[in-house]
């Protein structure tokens, strides 16, 4: 015995209920409460979908769809972040380490310029961009999430872990921290200088990698599953 379109449907509005806003969440949830109810059909026909339902929704716990909610966030982000590291560990292999190494020295011939001259015309740039294009990506993404709400009708979780970078776009907070610290070093020793081009050229490749290779190719995956997922 199958459920019927109608009564599919009511597994979503009860999902959506139930505090999962997310539609590829509910989908996964909703699939899975639709084979618990069919398998207690198999079992005992004359239950009633209401008390089937009911007793599928008890399997999940006190928490009911939190957990599954937490769960799907957390393997949301290591398939991003997973992706992302294999990109980057290209960075370190032949021929490509070849390009990383000459943007860190070129970056530190910038910055070593800049500090004979006690400028910063090289920071303060550096800084603006690890703080303001997170920003900027994540406003974009914003709003493009309520476009495709708007013609779909639908939110998805996977929008909102590309949105934040998989937790990348935090890395803002390093910018606003080493502002601080940099009011107070009016000229940096060797090493700093060294330390600081170093972590602005692997960020910025992080950035890159997650915003220009990473999403583009989840987003494809994404589509090409989901129907109802569109490009807006």
């Amino acid at each position: 015995m199958k459920l019927t379109d109608s009564q599919i449907e009511k597994l979503y509005n009860f999902t959506q209920k139930h505090y999962v806003e997310w539609y590829d969440v509910q989908t996964e949830l909703v699939d899975h409460l639709a084979n618990g109810i069919e398998t207690q059909w198999q079992e005992n026909p004359n239950t009633s979908f209401e008390d089937a339902l009911k007793t599928e929704f008890k399997k999940f716990g006190v928490m009911g769809f939190g957990d599954v909610v937490e769960e799907r966030t957390k393997a949301l982000n290591k398939t991003y972040w997973r992706l992302i590291w294999k990109n980057f560990k290209g960075f370190f292999k032949l021929p490509k380490i070849i390009l990383t190494l000459f943007l860190i020295w070129a970056y530190y011939t910038a910055l070593s310029f800049s500090m004979q001259y006690h400028t910063n015309w090289v920071v303060i740039p550096t800084l603006t961009v690890l703080f303001g294009f997170p920003w900027y990506f994540w406003i974009k993404e914003f709003k493009r999430s309520r476009r495709l709400k708007k013609q779909t009708g639908k939110k998805w979780l996977f929008d909102n872990t590309i949105s934040q970078l998989g937790g990348l776009v935090h890395v803002m907070n390093f910018a606003i921290y080493f502002q601080v610290f940099y009011q107070n070093k009016q000229v940096w020793p060797v090493s700093l200088s060294v330390i600081f081009s170093i972590c602005a050229v692997l960020i910025g490749m992080l950035i890159y990698i997650a915003v220009y290779v990473v999403t583009p190719k989840l987003r494809n995956e994404m589509a090409q599953h989901n129907p109802e997922y569109n490009f807006v």
